[in-house]
């Protein structure tokens, strides 16, 4: 752990960070898209998505094979600002088995530098990543649990535990004073957190739709958008 209470003081300020509570733990939600739970010293991230870019480029889509370097920059500046004893990837981390084949050298090698800056890297499998790719250091398991909470990609409905999740990509779009407002997000209510996408590339599913408000109905649900570079309650 590397946060100072200054440090902390001065981005809840800037709403960088927001502060809340969930399964009996107090949460950091950065506005970069990352939780951190300051009593285990752990960082959550989900869905990283590494090479889809390459993927959708082989399909014809015009686009760049730039994700993977942007995203793991903007999660090597994260983890230098925190330190953190542990680094949960919450799943889906690669966007497929090829992954690491179409992945450049530097991109790998960045990679492997990141997980050995943490003393423990944990790989939550997701659906598009059932196996940890071959070279890549750190543990792959399917769920982590802590205390009566589980951590793993997709929920499990018959859960009875407080749940924290990736898969969903949640978004929100909202109206404040006249000026139209689009983003990711968390979103939680008292069972069930769900995180929000990381990878550069990665679109995402409306809080709104029918599948969210199954799982989160806007009664029960609480919502901190990201947006311009913040965080706040919606």
């Amino acid at each position: 752990m590397a946060i100072t209470d200054a440090w902390l003081t001065e981005k809840v300020s800037q709403r960088h960070i927001t502060i809340t509570k969930y399964a009996d733990y107090l949460w950091l939600l950065d506005a970069r898209g990352v939780a951190y739970l300051p009593a285990c010293d752990w960082l959550i991230v989900s869905d990283l998505h590494l090479e889809k870019g390459s993927y959708l480029r082989s399909y014809a889509n015009p686009l760049p094979s730039l994700d993977s370097t942007a995203t793991l920059k903007r999660l090597e500046s994260i983890i230098d600002d925190y330190q953190p004893l542990r680094v949960i990837s919450l799943g889906d981390s690669f966007h497929d088995k090829h992954s690491m084949s179409r992945m450049t050298i530097e991109d790998r090698q960045h990679l492997c530098r990141l997980v050995d800056k943490v003393k423990e890297w944990m790989w939550v499998e997701g659906n598009h990543d059932p196996d940890l790719p071959e070279g890549i250091r750190g543990t792959p398991c399917f769920e982590i649990v802590l205390d009566n909470m589980v951590f793993r990609h997709e929920p499990e409905m018959s859960e009875t535990r407080a749940q924290v999740i990736g898969h969903y990509h949640p978004k929100k779009r909202t109206t404040i004073t006249r000026r139209r407002y689009s983003g990711k997000c968390f979103t939680n209510n008292k069972n069930l957190f769900v995180m929000p996408a990381f990878g550069q590339f990665t679109g995402g599913l409306d809080i709104d739709e029918d599948v969210m408000l199954t799982l989160l109905p806007k009664p029960t649900r609480q919502v901190f958008m990201l947006c311009e570079g913040i965080i706040f309650k919606i």
